[in-house]
């Protein structure tokens, strides 16, 4: 291993708050690890493996960032012209890409750029462009997902709007029993993790609210600490959601929603307000 690997480690280590003797303890000596974090010292390749099962990280997630840059810049794309609601660049992506990946029927990446931007333009337009092939070959792709990792919960994702509420849910509930059963709990695998379960929620919300309230009951099994202020709220919102689909009862939204008013958090907010104006045309 290249011993500029250490550097990486010990960032990864400290921020889980694991002891340097802790991480080293069966494996190597603290002093050894000490050195290796520091890039003055190498350590064998089945030692960084038992190192970084020692802190829950994946060698693939680890040795290389799993998501091209080239996708991730287009998702980027994708989302700001819906978060513009410029339906006709969306129309445009979803053409562009959907040509592309008919090119190059073998590369899953362009088949997962032509679903995101469907997901989004179908989301502002109501136009189905997403064909019953294109669900066929998107569902079978995340059935066959055998192990998740940051690559496939970004599939998983940024893709879920085009499958079937029941799809949504098996998946979702396999992301929270392996994240469970891994003890995965470091920041920046719970930033993608949430950011997928609570879009999740949120959709099967406008589709199928018990399958969305079966799933953020298994949600709340995970030990999600206070640095996750905004998913706690958006939690609170969706539970308020429910009361209101089942009761008519709007005042529980409304506090929240005021709340985020009152904390000056104008982006929140705003996703708040247009998301409960979506669920009360559907409920209504």
């Amino acid at each position: 291993m290249d011993n500029i690997y250490g550097k990486k480690f010990r960032e990864l280590r400290k921020q889980q708050n694991i002891t340097l003797q802790k991480a080293a303890d069966g494996i190597t000596s603290k002093s050894t690890l000490s050195l290796w974090e520091m890039g003055k010292d190498n350590l064998s390749f089945n030692q960084v493996l038992m190192l970084l099962n020692k802190i829950n990280i994946q060698p693939i997630e680890f040795l290389e960032n799993p998501v091209s840059p080239e996708l991730l810049d287009i998702t980027h794309k994708i989302d700001s012209a819906y978060i513009a609601s410029d339906i006709d660049t969306l129309y445009k992506y979803v053409t562009e890409k959907r040509a592309l990946f008919n090119s190059h029927p073998q590369e899953l990446d362009y088949f997962i750029e032509y679903c995101f931007a469907c997901t989004f333009y179908q989301d502002l337009s109501q136009n189905k462009s997403f064909t019953d092939l294109d669900k066929k070959r998107l569902t079978s792709i995340m059935s066959n997902i055998s192990e998740w990792n940051y690559k496939t919960v970004f599939y998983f994702g940024n893709t879920l709007g085009l499958l079937t509420p029941h799809n949504i849910n098996r998946l979702a509930n396999s992301l929270i029993t392996y994240s469970l059963n891994h003890k995965l709990n470091h920041k920046r695998w719970y930033d993608e993790v949430l950011a997928a379960l609570l879009n999740s929620i949120a959709v099967l919300l406008k589709r199928d609210y018990h399958l969305a309230e079966n799933l953020m009951n298994n949600f709340e099994k995970l030990p999600i600490s206070d640095r996750f202020a905004f998913e706690k709220m958006h939690i609170r919102l969706y539970r308020a959601v429910i009361k209101y689909i089942k009761t008519k009862d709007d005042q529980d939204v409304k506090a929240i929603i005021y709340t985020t008013k009152i904390l000056d958090l104008k982006t929140i907010e705003d996703g708040f307000v247009t998301f409960f104006d979506q669920i009360k045309q559907i409920y209504d």
